[in-house]
């Protein structure tokens, strides 16, 4: 089962707020029915009480939240960024990989975050994702075999 789609994918858009990447990402699967709104808000919420903690490696961001605060299913979407975006204010932490996650249980996602650590250590692999332009490509790499 693919838990990233072409229809949740962006790649090398223009720097924006990272708020504003962040609440795209999550709105990407809010459309197509894996959260709800009340999702994206715990996102934020969370970002507020616990800090930069969503960043996972250096420039990727997993924004996420608990499954009973909006998850109607599992599913990924990713924003890759042209350029460096700093997460917070002033010169922040830089994000180029702006990933959403929505897990309908505690289960369902396991592979996915397996396949995507296996993705992010390897470095050759990290820097194809971040400069791509194929997305056949970007979901051959993240979604689990």
């Amino acid at each position: 089962m693919e838990l990233l789609t072409t229809s949740r994918l962006i790649l090398q858009a223009r720097p924006a707020p990272w708020s504003d990447l962040v609440r795209q990402s999550a709105a990407l699967l809010e459309r197509d029915g894996i959260v709800s709104a009340d999702y994206v808000e715990a996102i934020f919420a969370s970002f507020e009480r616990n800090g930069n903690y969503m960043v996972i490696a250096p420039r990727v961001l997993l924004a996420h939240a608990r499954p009973e605060e909006g998850a109607l299913g599992t599913g990924l979407s990713l924003i890759t960024t042209s350029e460096d975006v700093a997460l917070g204010d002033g010169a922040g932490v830089p994000v180029r990989l702006f990933f959403t996650l929505a897990a309908a249980d505690s289960s369902g996602h396991l592979d996915l975050l397996t396949r995507l650590a296996e993705v992010l250590v390897d470095e050759a692999s990290f820097q194809e994702l971040v400069t791509t332009n194929d997305s056949g490509r970007v979901l051959q790499m993240v979604n689990p075999s």
